[in-house]
Order: C-alpha cells, then sequence, then structure tokens
C-alpha cells in the first residue's frame, strides 16, 4: 500500500474514527456501529473501502464479521503508530470514543446483546 493510498484512506472523518477503534482491538461489525453511532450500511461502505485499499483484515464467527488492522501495514509504515498514539490522542471526539470503547469493555455487553439493542 502506498502513501497515498494510505492518506485517502485516512482522509476521512468516519474513518478515522473506525481506524482509532480498531488500533486499540479488533471489533465486531456490530460494535462498531454501536460505539460509533453510524449506520451499517455507511459503516459497511468505510469497511469494504478500508478492506480493499488492504488496510484491514476480516474474519468470521458465527454471523459476526470482525475487523483489525492488518499488522504488516503498521510495521511497513511506522508513521502510522504515530498518528495513532499521539496525534489522534489529540482529538477530544476521538478520546471520548476510546473512553466508550473502554466502559463497553467493562460491560456486559456482547455482539448478541448490541444487535438487539441496534435493530
Amino acid at each position: 500500500m502506498t502513501v497515498v493510498e494510505i492518506l485517502k484512506v485516512l482522509s476521512d472523518t468516519n474513518r478515522l474514527r473506525i481506524l482509532n477503534l480498531l488500533y486499540a482491538q479488533e471489533l465486531c461489525v456490530c460494535e462498531l456501529e454501536y460505539l460509533l453511532g453510524i449506520s451499517q450500511s455507511n459503516l459497511s461502505k468505510h469497511l469494504r473501502l478500508m478492506s480493499d485499499a488492504g488496510f484491514l483484515e476480516s474474519r468470521r464467527q458465527n454471523k459476526f464479521a470482525y475487523y483489525k488492522i492488518k499488522e504488516t501495514i503498521m510495521a511497513e509504515h511506522p508513521f502510522l503508530v504515530a498518528i495513532f498514539e499521539t496525534e489522534l490522542n489529540k482529538v477530544d471526539f476521538l478520546m471520548d470514543e476510546l473512553n466508550k470503547l473502554s466502559k463497553y469493555q467493562e460491560s456486559e455487553l456482547t455482539c448478541h446483546n448490541i444487535t438487539a439493542l441496534i435493530v
């Protein structure tokens, strides 16, 4: 993946929001939808674009699709680590979403519970 392709992926606020959470951990589509408060169709569009660009990898477990950032992208482009660990930490709404992720991790919510909540 070229730097230009990476910058295109990072140029959208929703994609930055998604990647900020995925940098913290692998997440299911329904978890991302819940944490970010965006529609499933909008989320899917961004996940597909980032996957097609080679930024994400996914796996299926039962009816749930899980996404994470490819480790090779981070290894090949170390400037991304600096962006995620220092620059994005300066953006209040991104930090708020990481805090929401932390609260979610401490809760008893699961993909099954979330699916019922967002339908």
